[in-house]
């Protein structure tokens, strides 16, 4: 299972150097993952009037997470995280809330 994260560049501007990561695993773990290794919640909502952070979507495949930038031929840059990469502190952890909050 592979979640790609794709920065909508909320706020104007990109989060990281990076438009693209892929983790190599499930979304929950994943958003964990992310956290973990870039210090900031990839649900987190910088810009009210922009939303998201983030696009998230899960793939079985890379190649099918990466679909999009083959077919394009995207020169984005991206990151590629694989499941044999991580350590344990890498999916440890409670990911905070940060940024805009809707309340209800």
């Amino acid at each position: 299972m592979w979640t790609h994260f794709w920065d909508m560049h909320s706020g104007g501007s990109q989060k990281e150097d990076f438009a693209h990561c892929f983790i190599e695993a499930p979304e929950d773990e994943a958003c964990q993952i992310f956290y973990n290794r870039f210090g900031h919640n990839p649900h987190r909502i910088t810009c009210t009037c922009c939303g998201g952070d983030y696009s998230i979507t899960e793939y079985e495949t890379l190649e099918d997470a990466m679909k999009y930038q083959i077919d394009n031929k995207c020169k984005d840059e991206l990151v590629v995280i694989r499941d044999s990469e991580l350590t344990p502190a890498d999916r440890d952890g409670e990911l905070p809330q940060q940024g805009y909050v809707w309340a209800g």
